[in-house]
């Protein structure tokens, strides 16, 4: 019951760590376009786009963690 609400928990708090991140990608990416006109606009786009791919992989980590919670209870004892 605690490995559980630990898991859920963990997912809960991945979730909100990958809308963060989301969330920082894409207004350093508009913020980068905006200045398209200063010599070092691409550095915010390019940190945009790798914050982005971070929350990708932060997003493929809560899948596998929430498919080993569902086959704990399909197979109690695998």
């Amino acid at each position: 019951m605690i490995k559980k609400l630990a898991r859920l928990l963990l997912i809960f708090l991945l979730s909100l760590l990958t809308l963060y991140l989301v969330f920082v990608s894409v207004i350093s990416v508009s913020i980068g376009f905006a200045n398209a006109e200063r010599p070092g606009f691409w550095m915010p786009i390019l940190w945009g786009v790798l914050i982005f791919c971070l929350g990708i992989f932060i997003i493929r980590l809560i899948v596998h963690v929430f498919r080993q919670m569902k086959a704990k209870e399909k197979y109690p004892y695998y």
